[in-house]
């Protein structure tokens, strides 16, 4: 055996091995149970995580007893919103601090980072474990099964390697830095003669290789598609299913463990039983997480902005994750506009397009037109702007190729970057 692949075996021993079946059957029984039990069990959790932050963690016993708290405020899910609110800046100067055990029983994580420093954050063997079952779970009930063979397109190969077979997984992994056109057919033979069930990948991604296959008149037929770790574009998901006949799952979680939705076949994202509690606000979500008892976050505010379901009747039923509260555009007067995907809607003839801004009231939209792209669509989608955007606002629109769309450092797509703040 080489190194690579007994490294790859014992990995996936411990990824899914008894412990990991073990969580998994008790999220499956927990999925048949009454609203009415999960909401007992909800309320057991709150209490449990709130009594282990005060009794293990040295933060949250000083910013509880700040605010004139004890060990028994918290004694039902009402009394959550006794509990201050702690954000991402919180978190990242009380980090060692929240830790309820030490820290050489725990390994660092790191949020992405799209817009901004990355969070850093800590999880033990349990949460990992845990958050790989709910993954598996969300996928399990749409048909996947472990040995299925899986297509991943990742940023994490070696810039020189295209692809990699994970045989203990049964997973190819395509490079998602070589989607090129050069690289295109070698790519779609390889995945062709490799018949994959799924395919997984960042929304960005996995629409480079399907804007790619579509230009060179190339197609695939994979059944499932599982998204994550980004907003999923409409755009994105149009040319991917059509491309791929496929049909698109996406799964919206958070390097925290503290909020994950995933989305079946209503459309919509629902909230997976004990995984975490959420609160829903104008402008974002306050998450209370359940999994993590080694770095508990509570009452933890995600600057995520949901649409919520209309017929949700309070439910965690999810109708659209519209993005980051800080994907926005700043204008002359100083205000700040986001949401501006609506913009692109109804814009048929455009593989992609990402807005640039470097200076306070100007944008630059790069377009990858399609064949059919016309002057008339251009001057749609301005109009569209100017009616989110306002008449003062400098438009300039620049025509690029797929691999012209700026990514981060690990491969994330914002549909807005803005260079202001890095001046």
């Amino acid at each position: 055996m080489t190194y690579r692949l007994i490294k790859d075996l014992i990995a996936y021993k411990i990824k899914f091995g008894s412990g990991f079946e073990k969580e998994l059957r008790k999220i499956i029984d927990l999925n048949t149970c009454s609203e009415q039990k999960l909401l007992d069990l909800k309320e057991k959790e709150i209490v449990k995580q709130f009594r282990n932050a005060f009794e293990n963690s040295k933060f949250y016993k000083n910013l509880y007893q700040s605010h004139g708290l004890t060990i028994d405020s918290v004694k039902n899910l009402s009394d959550i919103n006794k509990l201050p609110i702690i954000n991402k800046s919180i978190v990242k100067k009380n980090s060692a601090d929240i830790l309820t055990k030490s820290r050489l029983m725990v390994f660092k994580a790191y949020s992405s980072g799209t817009t901004g420093t990355p969070l850093q954050v800590y999880r033990d063997f349990l949460s990992t474990i845990k958050e790989y079952a709910y993954g598996h779970f969300f996928q399990q009930m749409h048909g996947y099964h472990l040995g299925d063979p899986v297509v991943s397109l990742r940023g994490v190969l070696d810039r020189n390697t295209v692809s990699y077979f994970d045989k203990s997984n049964n997973v190819l992994y395509i490079s998602s830095f070589h989607l090129g056109a050069d690289e295109i057919g070698r790519i779609h033979k390889m995945i062709t003669n490799f018949q994959p069930k799924v395919i997984k990948a960042y929304p960005s991604s996995m629409h480079i290789l399907a804007t790619e296959l579509y230009k060179a008149n190339l197609e695939l037929n994979i059944p499932l598609a599982f998204t994550s770790s980004e907003v999923l574009h409409d755009f994105q998901r149009e040319i991917v299913e059509k491309v791929f006949h496929t049909k698109i799952f996406d799964w919206y979680g958070n390097a925290e463990q503290t909020v994950a939705f995933g989305q079946f076949n209503d459309s919509y994202y629902h909230e997976f039983p004990l995984y975490s509690h959420t609160e829903f606000a104008d402008n974002h979500l306050i998450t209370t997480g359940f999994i993590n008892r080694a770095f508990p976050l509570i009452r933890y505010k995600v600057d995520d902005i949901i649409q919520l379901a209309p017929t949700s009747n309070g439910a965690c039923v999810v109708q659209k994750i519209e993005g980051r509260d800080d994907d926005y555009v700043i204008l002359k007067d100083g205000q700040r506009i986001g949401r501006l995907d609506l913009a692109f809607k109804k814009i048929n003839q455009l593989l992609a397009a990402q807005i640039i801004q470097n200076t306070v009231g100007e944008i630059t939209v790069n377009l990858v037109p399609d064949k059919g792209f016309t002057n008339l669509d251009c001057t749609q989608l301005e109009q569209n702007l100017r009616a989110l955007l306002g008449a003062d606002c400098r438009i300039r629109f620049e025509k690029i190729e797929t691999q012209g769309l700026i990514r981060s450092h690990r491969g994330k797509f914002n549909l807005v970057v803005s260079q202001i703040e890095k001046k």
